[in-house]
């Protein structure tokens, strides 16, 4: 299982100079991350939190379902092994961890800030990590500064577009809350990255008052 597992995944957090992570990987984050709070836009919140609790609770139930059941996850590995990482063979996926943050964004801080805090994370984590493995220079968690910079860079880009076409209303936490989600990302806070930042800059500017 664990061989099967290792020749078929890749993973974003090896090395720099190892292979990169599957383009289909980024693909789906940029996507699937982005639809949910596009669908934030113009869905109302109740809506957003009512859809979110039922993929939540479908991918969540699969991901517990296939670590009993050992020849549903060596079919679910082999099938979607462009879109994982390797560890995901053993543990819960991002993409559930990320449905689960965008219910509890919606649910705890209202549209307003779930859906800047959920396209920081769908934007601004491929663009941490495109630049981040191809940057030189130090490494802080196996990640470069640069790449947080990007981060960064691409989330005050998603708080302009969205006060500029009046999706949300500015206010300066929308910007302090893309600085956050840059370190949440940097940071790694255990157990994903896609649950940490949108929970953590959805949190800065909830309490900010945006």
């Amino acid at each position: 299982m664990a061989k099967l597992d290792s020749n078929l995944l890749t993973s974003q957090s090896e090395p720099a100079g190892t292979a990169p992570p599957p383009v289909w990987r980024r693909l789906f984050h940029l996507s699937f991350g982005s639809s949910i709070p596009i669908a934030g836009i113009f869905t109302p919140e109740y809506g957003m939190v009512a859809a979110m609790a039922v993929v939540s609770a479908g991918g969540l139930g699969l991901d517990l379902l296939r670590f009993r059941i050992s020849w549903l996850n060596r079919q679910f590995v082999r099938w979607l092994a462009p879109l994982l990482k390797r560890e995901e063979s053993r543990r819960i996926t991002g993409a559930t961890y990320m449905v689960i943050a965008a219910l509890f964004t919606f649910l705890l801080f209202g549209s307003s800030v779930a859906v800047p805090a959920l396209l920081f994370l769908s934007l601004g984590d491929p663009a941490a990590a495109m630049v981040g493995r191809r940057a030189p220079g130090p490494r802080i968690r196996n990640k470069s500064p640069w790449g947080t910079a990007a981060f960064i860079a691409v989330a005050f880009v998603v708080v302009a577009v969205l006060a500029g076409t009046g999706a949300v209303d500015y206010h300066w936490g929308l910007l302090v809350g893309a600085i956050v989600a840059g370190l949440a990302e940097l940071a790694s806070v255990p157990p994903d990255d896609n649950l940490a930042v949108p929970l953590a800059a959805g949190a800065v500017m909830y309490f900010l008052g945006v």
